[in-house]
């Protein structure tokens, strides 16, 4: 059964944070993908902040995967991969592959990856999540969390 479409509003980190470690984290399990969606500065990494708080892991160890492509967290037995795929210009890459590896073990965050949504659904071993994050105003963000619809 697909998991229903839920809209939430945050007013400031606190609330993203929420949003992250009780509504979305939960939902995830290893094997499946998080595509975040959102401009720049809408708050994906700092979504991912408290996602992976939700797993025990400390936050302040999470940056922006934009220059490295790929962050790796782990605790116990969970392990999150974080991915940036805004400079990645197709799925030839050699760093797909390395992606795909690592997915397989893991709960995968990916920022920018709406581009290739129809690769990602053919390779995916779990479930495929999109989160579309809107900026309403400086501090306020409407967050669209939303099982895909080909899963």
């Amino acid at each position: 059964m697909a998991y229903r479409k839920r809209v939430f509003y945050s007013k400031g980190i606190k609330d993203t944070f929420d949003i992250a470690k009780k509504e979305v984290a939960p939902v995830l399990k290893k094997g499946d993908i998080l595509l975040l969606n959102g401009g720049l500065g809408a708050g994906k990494t700092t979504f991912v902040k408290g996602f992976v708080e939700f797993y025990g892991i400390d936050s302040q160890i999470v940056s922006s995967p934009t220059f490295t492509l790929v962050n790796y967290y782990r605790k116990g037995d969970t392990s999150i991969v974080h991915a940036d795929l805004y400079r990645i210009q197709e799925t030839g890459d050699v760093f797909f592959d390395e992606l795909l590896e690592l997915h397989l073990n893991s709960i995968t965050l990916i920022e920018w990856g709406e581009k290739f949504i129809e690769d990602l659904r053919e390779w995916i071993e779990g479930r495929l999540f999109l989160l579309s994050i809107k900026v309403l105003s400086e501090n306020e963000r409407e967050f669209v969390f939303e099982e895909d619809s080909y899963n």
